[in-house]
């Protein structure tokens, strides 16, 4: 299995009981960033993704497209989480930089929390309406 299969699988396939296999895939001093997160280090990547085990119900990346070069792989992806009729869908794109011995050594998710999640919340929907349209060319 190839590098860029490798971590694609490994994120499809994450679980709150297979997240040591972190140790695999990321360098020891790897760099992740997400628009909530900005940590260095497996300890503290693997943090990051215990927390969202933590605080999500059912969480499930999957691939909708990928294209790669020598050093990185560009991915586009849907996280999901939630129950049935609550579920949630955030659409978002990582850019992976790879060192030599093919473990990553970046990833950097975008993905625009105010569109996705803050303006879906009861409470900040109307704020986040009236920013947008204040923001918007007409």
């Amino acid at each position: 299995m190839d590098r860029d299969d490798n971590f694609m699988r490994f994120f499809t396939e994450l679980t709150a009981e297979n997240l040591q296999q972190i140790n695999d895939v990321f360098a020891p001093n790897a760099h992740f960033k997400d628009p909530f997160n900005d940590v260095n280090g497996i300890d503290a990547i693997q943090n990051v993704f215990t927390h969202m085990f933590a605080t999500t119900e059912r969480p499930k990346f999957s691939i909708k497209h990928y294209a790669s070069n020598q050093q990185t792989l560009f991915i586009q992806w849907q996280f999901s989480f939630g129950k049935n009729k609550t579920m949630w869908l955030i659409d978002g794109s990582s850019m992976v930089t790879f060192n030599d011995n093919n473990q990553v050594q970046e990833h950097i998710d975008y993905w625009d929390p105010a569109e996705q999640i803050y303006s879906k919340v009861g409470i900040l929907r109307p704020l986040m309406n009236f920013l947008k349209s204040r923001l918007t060319a007409s």
